[in-house]
């Protein structure tokens, strides 16, 4: 089992993982907790469980909320029996445990948890024993496929992570060339092939790969983003944006409803809002995103290098425990995953602006305006049943090689 290096949690009490999710439940536990002895609290409800798409999960209250969570937003459940004695999927939440190697698993920690988001808490490597005994009540596939490494032996896509972890750390490096060297990278090393990469007699082609890469910034196209780009984009933006209680809601006016929005959203309008409570209630014409940044265009700031910090622990916790194809991202192979990595970017720098014009009016953006995307992204990132169609591939094989121009277009920061 690999645990990352890189990540801190503790709990901090805020109760949103007990709002938000929709917590799926195991047949064999809705027994045992509904076996549970309450003694003689009052109110405590006895049908705690739905049926959505033929699998149980814990009801919702009124307020959206868990029905074990009480009014000062702690969870009953805990509070009475312990930790040992809940559902196993809110035992096991923030973390993110699958499946690598044959017999082998990586864990991380999710950054749509507040507390993960802010790295607060003791590294996660300190919390080996609670992770241990999660693991030993999961079953997991057979590891990495064949045709999902594409020709990859196990040290040289190691060593093609770490390259791009290189990367990721350079802090004198603004993190738009960084995306730009990184998805410059995954582009090249797909057109080198797994095989040419494994191959120990081939010499070390990273120092001038990288190289070349980073002196081709200035030379990288700058326009050419249209029309049929920016709808293939705003469609990524609304998969990435959609949440569990529009996903789940089968019903016909809301589903028709939210078609209705997402169809604004990808001509350029919509409010985000009405794909989930989390995102600002603002009209995205606004923050003007494609607008002409050329007259806006600076050096980034001090505060913007640090803003980012989290959006570049988010790409190198994903990088360190492989968690960027194969199982992690919808079966893909891993030279699609890698570019399906970074193109997150552009849309956390897309999020992260419309955050910062509805909250403040202004298109600079800070730390909590990344944070925000950031916690998006990694809550849809190939956990999202929108982004889990050969669609969703299709749109973004269409926007790799125009990745330049879109981030230009959507204002590097």
């Amino acid at each position: 089992m690999y645990i990352t290096r890189r990540q801190n949690y503790g709990c901090i009490l805020c109760g949103r993982c007990c709002r938000r999710f929709y917590v799926l439940l195991r047949r064999d536990e809705v027994g045992r907790l509904a076996a549970l002895d309450w003694g003689g609290e009052q109110d405590m409800p006895r049908d705690f469980t739905e049926e959505i798409g033929g699998h149980p999960y814990f009801r919702r209250g009124e307020d959206g909320g868990c029905v074990f969570l009480d009014r000062e937003g702690f969870c009953r459940m805990h509070r009475r029996f312990g930790f040992d004695r809940k559902a196993l999927t809110c035992r096991g939440y923030p973390f993110n445990i699958v499946s690598t190697f044959p017999g082998e698993v990586s864990v991380l920690a999710r950054m749509d948890c507040p507390a993960v988001l802010r790295n607060h808490g003791r590294p996660l490597r300190e919390q080996s024993g609670d992770i241990h005994r999660l693991v030993s009540e999961l079953s997991f596939g057979h590891g990495f496929t064949e045709s999902q490494l594409q020709g990859l032996s196990r040290a040289a896509l190691e060593r093609l992570t770490a390259k791009c972890q290189s990367v990721l750390d350079d802090e004198a490096l603004p993190m738009a060339d960084c995306a730009k060297v990184l998805m410059g990278l995954a582009t090249r090393v797909s057109q080198l092939g797994g095989i040419f990469l494994s191959d120990s007699s081939v010499p070390d082609v990273y120092p001038s790969l990288l190289k070349s890469l980073r002196d081709g910034l200035p030379d990288l196209p700058k326009y050419g983003f249209g029309p049929w780009g920016r709808s293939m984009f705003r469609q990524m933006m609304t998969a990435y944006c959609r949440r569990d209680e529009e996903l789940l809601d089968r019903r016909l006016l809301p589903r028709a409803r939210h078609a209705v929005e997402i169809a604004r959203v990808v001509l350029g309008g919509g409010n985000l809002r009405r794909l989930g409570y989390e995102h600002p209630d603002f009209a995205i014409r606004k923050a003007r995103l494609f607008r002409d940044w050329r007259k806006e265009a600076g050096a980034p700031s001090k505060n913007q290098r640090q803003a980012w910090e989290c959006y570049r622990r988010f790409l190198a916790v994903r990088l360190e425990c492989l968690q960027f194809f194969g199982v992690s991202y919808y079966g893909v192979a891993v030279f699609h995953g890698l570019q399906a990595l970074f193109l997150t970017y552009p849309m956390a720098l897309a999020l992260a602006r419309i955050h910062a014009v509805a909250s403040r009016g202004e298109s600079e953006l800070r730390q909590e305006d990344v944070e925000y995307a950031v916690s998006a992204i990694d809550h849809c990132h190939g956990r999202s049943p929108a982004l889990n169609f050969q669609t969703a591939r299709v749109r973004e094989r269409s926007l790799f090689p125009l990745f330049p121009q879109l981030v230009n277009a959507l204002g590097c920061q």
